[in-house]
């Protein structure tokens, strides 16, 4: 190649960085709870993390610290959703167990003690 033919690095345009929109993506299908539910928000903050520290490192050829940014922050978004409803989950099969023993559905054991 001659030199007319190579494009300099320093009027080559920044691009998206393809991480912070993998970040995006991945974040937004883990708030839909039936398409990604945990895998989708972790790897939407991995990849927003990795994107980010990339952007920052070289902002000569990488734009995109806006997606990344909210890439990570909908990731996190995501997992505490999750976990919530998980919580929420575990609490009232707890609660349901308790009140419907109590209720006489189920088996219930009676202790007299006489004197």
């Amino acid at each position: 190649m001659t030199m007319q033919q190579q494009e300099p690095t320093a009027f080559r345009p920044a691009t998206t960085h393809s991480m912070a929109i993998v970040s995006l993506v991945l974040s937004i299908l883990g708030l839909f709870p039936p398409i990604l539910p945990l895998v989708g928000p972790i790897a939407g903050v991995i990849t927003g993390m990795m994107a980010r520290k990339e952007i920052l490192a070289r902002p000569d050829l990488y734009t995109g610290e806006g997606i990344a940014r909210a890439g990570i922050i909908l990731g996190w978004v995501g997992i505490a959703l999750t976990l919530a409803v998980c919580l929420v989950v575990v609490l009232g099969i707890l609660f349901f167990s308790i009140s419907s023993s109590s209720s006489g559905i189920g088996p219930s054991f009676v202790i007299t003690v006489q004197p």
